[in-house]
Formats: structure tokens, sequence, C-alpha cells
């Protein structure tokens, strides 16, 4: 054997001897997470059976690299922690684990991301938009995998997994804290007892699934210090932040106070060798933005925007409203309310989430970590958990988020600053004392929240779903299809699976159906109709008709709610299609107990000449992309005297800044045309005045002269006269940005 081959054997052995050293319960698990990213790498194979093959052998050669580069040892667990943590939290998920999950947004969205991801892209050929938040699938994907290994029950088993996966680094977090294994594990079971993370125990809702990824960068930057390869450690680490905002963009506010504490602790260790810096931050860049990227280049691709639909003021998207922003029920609504957010929703739980409900995890640990900031910063790591728990929330808050399944990370690590500040409490005074009572009472009040949350826990649920202890004779009836759930259409009789193979487009009119539309009949292509952001632009209108007439002669349907048909109809007419047949339809939701009660609705397209006519312009009714909405006005002749009730002739020279052709002629309702008005603002009133149209079509980047009749204000006094153009029926421009013609006029008797 040759020197060069001995060597290369024993790096091999070297390696592997090292990957067993750092082998962990979670990692297992770390394996399909980066299988799932892996695979969006591989969108540009079409072949869905080879892009897994490839996928797999890939994944798991990044998976063994990065175990075998992990900064520490793997942690060890023993009978403690999975006697008082790991077996309560079992007990805990099976309590409705045999009921199947028909959460709203499961039903909505999540097993559409999950189907459409399992066999390729997001968006499959045909589809118009099919979900209402079309955000990185990633962790639908994870679900997905576990749904179609263990059938629909036993799928949620994944947020189980994860969940003791984050309580294991949290037992690691807290070490230094808690020496007594027991006491520890009894302080972790504390932790991951709040309400907000047992609700999704056992869900298809996908927020659980980056908490360990955070979690774990975490305690890789409280032990920055200790690791010994500090680069390896801060790529880790990138690595972790960037899966995590992958998996759900508003865990930046976690990342970047984390972010934070990695730039002060490399600058501190390495002040004489700005090269490293530079060389450690290029490369964790690069681990940061591994895992976002794919997905991020597919959605601009289709969008014109990365981060689709959010920021769209920025990217300006045709397919999504430059103003749309975040559901205003939830979270904060004025300065002071998004400062104390984290401590207000104790007592505003109805605006922290749907439930209205919340035991106050993060309130006590806010107050607690404030506290900590002030007299805890001899204490390095306790403060720095203070800092890291404040500055998340205050982000969280400041975000115009402040809702309950985008904060599970600072439930858990509200938690951790609880006990952590009892911890110091007790070894700074070892007698009883004022600050070994302080201690105690933030051992009880922990307890106590603790229990008040899990009996929300046992009375509420996303999907109202009872429980083993309510109803034992039931769950034992719906246990038996456990393992045997794989297939919704299973439940079906003949003649039902024959009624939806039938299917050849979905058009989706309601909420709840897309997940019924994917189980049922996956091969067929999804329209949405229902969601408005869809159809506010003329580009989006414009898809929209040729996704539908790229359809010639495919049967056409909607599947909704019984309860949803109304606005169904009402959702079908306004785009301009109509309705057919009306089939109602009892599904058996994996269990022939739980039949939901549905209607199969027929959708055509128009025949009749005028009605295919306004079909087919209907995307006239659509606004502009912003930046179509650009002007140059120039007054020819401004006055600037007038007297009250004075009619003028002003001659203009307009401009198009845009890339769109102005229309000068709309519909026969005298709506979606260009013309120009103006207003008399003044005297504490804006009041509109007159109209003057365009003599024909003003192209992008084209020019023309228009004459505006304006009539005076019959109130003497000083009057901004402005002038801008006007999409009717859509919008002023000035309300898209532009900047209208803004002329001084005085009015004298």
């Amino acid at each position: 054997m040759s020197s060069a081959t001995g060597q290369a054997g024993s790096f091999f052995v070297d390696t592997y001897a090292r990957v067993r050293r750092r082998l962990e319960f979670g990692d297992a698990l770390l394996f399909l997470f980066a299988l799932v990213f892996v695979r969006q790498y591989l969108w540009i194979v079409e072949n869905n059976t080879i892009a897994w093959t490839l996928s797999v052998p890939l994944a798991l050669a990044g998976w063994y690299l990065y175990v075998a580069t992990k900064p520490f040892p793997s942690g060890k667990f023993g009978r403690s922690f999975w006697l008082a943590v790991a077996l309560p939290l079992l007990a805990v998920y099976s309590l409705r684990a045999a009921f199947p999950d028909h959460s709203f947004d499961v039903l909505s969205y999540h097993l559409l991301h999950a189907e459409r991801s399992l066999r390729g892209t997001l968006f499959a050929p045909g589809d118009f938009f099919p979900s209402s938040t079309p955000y990185n699938p990633a962790t639908d994907t994870l679900t997905g995998i576990s749904r179609m290994i263990l059938g629909f029950r036993l799928g949620t088993l994944i947020n189980f997994l994860v969940l003791i996966w984050a309580a294991q680094i949290t037992d690691k977090i807290l070490r230094p804290f808690v020496a007594g294994v027991w006491s520890r594990a009894l302080c972790v079971l504390l932790i991951v007892l709040a309400e907000n993370l047992l609700f999704e125990i056992s869900t298809y809702m996908i927020d659980l699934l980056a908490l360990p990824l955070m979690l774990e960068a975490t305690l890789l930057t409280l032990r920055a210090d200790e690791a010994k390869n500090r680069r390896a450690s801060y790529v880790h680490i990138a690595l972790l932040l960037g899966a995590s905002t992958a998996f759900k963009i508003s865990n930046l506010v976690v990342v970047l106070p984390l972010v934070a504490v990695c730039v002060y602790k490399a600058i501190q260790s390495g002040r004489g060798n700005p090269k490293q810096l530079v060389k450690t931050a290029l490369l964790a860049l690069g681990a940061f933005v591994a895992p976002l990227l794919p997905f991020a280049i597919y959605i601009f691709r289709l969008t014109g925007n990365p981060v689709f639909p959010i920021a769209n003021v920025f990217f300006d998207s045709p397919y999504w409203p430059t103003h749309g922003g975040w559901d205003n029920r939830w979270g904060p609504q004025t300065f002071w309310e998004t400062i104390l957010w984290p401590v207000l929703i104790w007592f505003k739980p109805e605006r922290h989430t749907e439930l209205a409900v919340y035991s106050g995890r993060l309130s006590l640990g806010f107050i607690v970590a404030l506290i900590g900031l002030l007299f805890a910063w001899r204490r390095q790591r306790v403060w720095t958990i203070c800092f890291l728990l404040v500055t998340s929330s205050l982000l969280w808050s400041a975000a115009g988020l402040g809702y309950s399944r985008y904060g599970l990370y600072h439930e858990i690590f509200a938690g951790v600053a609880i006990i952590a500040a009892a911890s110091a409490l007790v070894q700074k005074s070892s007698k009883l004392s004022v600050t070994t009572v302080a201690a105690a009472v933030l051992w009880i009040a922990l307890a106590a929240q603790t229990a008040l949350g899990f009996s929300y826990f046992l009375n509420k649920e996303w999907g109202s779903r009872t429980t083993l202890l309510k109803d034992p004779d039931i769950y034992a009836r719906e246990m038996k299809f456990m393992l045997r759930d794989r297939s919704l259409r299973s439940y079906l009789s003949y003649d039902e699976q024959a009624l939806f193979d039938g299917v050849q487009v979905w058009v989706e009119t309601c909420p709840k159906s897309t997940g019924f539309e994917v189980l049922l009949n996956p091969r067929a292509p999804i329209i949405a109709a229902r969601q408005p952001e869809y159809f506010l632009t003329r580009e989006s209108r414009r898809q929209f008709i040729r996704v539908v007439e790229a359809s010639p002669g495919q049967r056409m349907f909607s599947l909704c709610l019984v309860s949803d048909v109304p606005n169904a109809k009402q959702v079908i007419a306004e785009r301009g299609l109509e309705v057919g047949q009306l089939t109602p339809v009892n599904i058996p939701f994996f269990s022939p107990r739980d039949r939901i009660g549905m209607m199969l609705i027929e959708v055509r397209v128009p025949q009749e000449p005028e009605a295919r006519s306004q079909f087919e312009s209907a995307w006239m009714k659509g606004a502009f992309a912003v930046s179509d909405y650009r002007e140059e006005i120039v007054a020819l002749n401004p006055p600037s005297v007038m007297h009250p009730g004075e009619k003028v002739d002003i001659r203009f020279k307009v401009k198009n800044l845009g890339n769109a052709t102005w229309p000068a002629v709309g519909t026969k309702d005298f709506r979606y045309f260009i013309d120009m008005g103006n207003h008399w603002i003044g005297g504490g009133a804006i009041v509109e005045d007159n109209r003057a149209v365009l003599k024909s079509d003003l192209p992008a980047g084209g020019e023309t002269e228009m004459t505006l009749a304006v009539t005076a204000p019959r109130t003497p006094g000083e009057y901004t006269l402005e002038i801008d153009m006007v999409h009717e029926g859509v919008t002023w421009f000035s309300e898209r940005g532009a900047r209208p013609l803004r002329l001084s006029v005085r009015v004298v008797p």
C-alpha cells in the first residue's frame, strides 16, 4: 500500500471517529433539513425521481461535513432527560395525535406547499399563485416527508422530535447554571411546556422546525470563546441562522441580535488580524446565504421579488400591491405599545393569537431580562442571555409582528433567562437572604406560569381537536388508522374517486380548500381566484386570463366548504367566470367519522360574446406597476392670481415617465383610462375640480399637450393648485408615489 493511500485511509478513519464523537440525537433530523435545501438546488432537474435520488447523497455529504466540523463534542443525555423531559412530551404529543389535524393554515396552504415541493417546485405548470402565502416551502417539505413515511396522523411526529431536539439544546444552555441532571431536566420540562409550543406539537404547522437551529446557533454564540476553531464555529452559526431565515423570514428578529454578539466576539478575539476577520466574515456570509439562495432565485424569476410578497414596496413586483402589509389584527399599534408589547401581550392575548389566551411566559422573562441587563453585567453569560431576549423581543414587536407563532424562540428563551437569573441569585448568596427569596419567587412564578400554560393547551387547539382525556373511546377508534392513512383518496368510494379524477383544473375560491384539492387530485393545476392582492395590477390580471385561456376545453372545478358557497360564487363572478353544476360531497378526512361537508362547483369560461369580451378585457381594471405611475407635468401658462369662481384654461406639457402605455380609452362606464385632474388645497380642505382627457394613448417616454379648465374656489385666499394624472377607477398617480405639479394661486375678489 502506498503512503498516499495510507494517509487517505487514516484521514477517513480520523474523520469518521470525529463524526462519531460529535453525533447527537438532532443530527438525524438535521440530515432531513439538509435534504430539503439540496432538493431546492436541484429544482432545475425536471425529473422528480432523479432529483430526489441525486439529493440524498449530496445532502449526506454536506451533513457529514457539518457534523465532522462541529466545534464541540456531543452532549450526553442520561435517564434524567429521557424520563423527565422526553417521556412527558411524548404523553403531551399523544393527547391529540390520533385526531387528524385540519386547522385553518394547514388546509389553506401548508399541505399544498408540502405536496408541490415533494413533486418539484412550489408552483406547478398551469398554476396561478395557488398559495396565499408563497413563502419558502422547505419546512412544509419536511412535514411532507414525515407524512409520506408515517401517514397523516403520525406525520406530525417530526414536530415532537424537533421539540425534543430543542429541549436537549436548552439543557446544554442551562448546564453552567444548573449542575444537577435531574434538577436541570425539571427546568427544561418547565421551559418546553409553554402553551404556544405545545399548540403545535401534533400539527402540520411549521413554526417549531426552526427552533433547534436558532437555539443551537445561540449555544454556539454563547460558547464562541471556548471553540478551538472559532472560524468553523462562526460558519456553523451562520449556516444555522441562514437555514432558520429560509424556514421563516420573521426569524430575522432572532438572527440580528445573535449576529451582533458574534461580530462583537469576533472583533474582540481577532483585533490583530483584520485579514482573518474578513475571511471569516466572507465564509460566514456564504454559509448564511446558501440555504436562502435557491428559493430566492426561483421566486424572483417568477415574480421579480426574491422575498415575495414581503418588501414589495422596494422590489415592486406586479403580482402584489406595494401597500400590502401585516395583518393589523395582531401585534402593537402605537409606538409605546411596540416598546411594551412583550409585557402587554399578557393583558391583550386577543391581539397576540387567534386562540386569545396567554399565560405570560415572555412577559415574565422580558421583565427579568430587563433587570438582568442592569444588574448582571458582571456575569457575561447571564447578561448575554438577557441581551438576546430583550433585543430579539423588541425587534419581534417593532417589526410589526407581535404574533404568537412568530415568537416561539422567545417563549423558550424567556424560560432560560428566568432560570439563569434565579441561578445567579442563588450563587450570589448561599444563605437565606433577599436574593435567595427572589430566586425562589422566580422559580415559583415560572412553575405557576407553566401550569397555567399547560391548562390552556388542554382546552385550546388550532384545529379545535378534542383529546384522549376528553374522548378516549373516539381516540381508540381513530388510533386504528395510524400508519394506514397515507392517502385521503383511500377513504373515498370508487364513484367519489372518479368524481375528483374528472377535475382537470382547480379554481381556488375560498380558504381551507387547497389542502383537499392537492390530496384528492394532485395532478390538476390550481388557479387562485380568491386572493384579492393578485388582482390589483394589470399584469397580474393578464396572467390570470392567460392561464385560464391556456386550458381550453379542460374541466375546471372549485371545491369549498358548504358555508363558503355564496362567497365562492361571488369570487367566480368577480373574475368574469361562470358557475356551472354544483355537486355536494362529504369528504372523510382520513377518518370515516370525521366527514366534512363540501361543494364541488363547476367553473366555466363564458361563451356568450359580450361576457367573453368582458372576461378577456378584465385586465384593464387592474393597476399598473407602481413604477409606471410616474409623470412629468409642466404648466405652459400657469396663473398666479384668479378671482372667485373664475374659469381658466391652463395648457400643460405631460410626459409619461413609466414603462407602460397610458390608455386614453377605458370601459363603457368611463373607468380604467388615464386622464388629468386637479385639486384645490387650502382653507383646511381639498376640493377636486375637473378633468382633461388624453387625445390618444400615450406610450412610455411619450409627451403630449393637454388643456385643463380649472375653476377657482369661491372663497378668497392662498391656495395650492395640484395637477395630477388619474387612472380612473384605480388611483391618482400621487397615491402611488408620483410627484404632481403644484402651483401657488392667490384668489382675490
